[in-house]
């Protein structure tokens, strides 16, 4: 999958956006956060591939406002 734009979540709030998106269909991948890193240590990362607007669109409203472009 290429990796498009993410967003950060808490990680009580992995399962519930999990959920959501299966009953969506919309594609995604979760990343684990990195443990050595300080900031953000207990952030779990749902990143997207790149999808049509009316798919984003979807996504934006469901995460409140828009993704962060993914690095690399």
């Amino acid at each position: 999958m290429d990796k498009s734009f993410y967003y950060q979540v808490d990680q009580q709030q992995v399962e519930e956006y999990r959920k959501i998106l299966d009953v969506m269909k919309i594609p995604y991948t979760i990343e684990p956060p990195v443990a050595l890193l300080r900031d953000g240590a207990d952030r779990y990362t749902i990143v997207f591939p790149s999808m049509s607007g009316r798919l984003y669109e979807m996504v934006r409203k469901l995460f409140r406002g828009d993704g962060t472009a993914y690095p690399g």
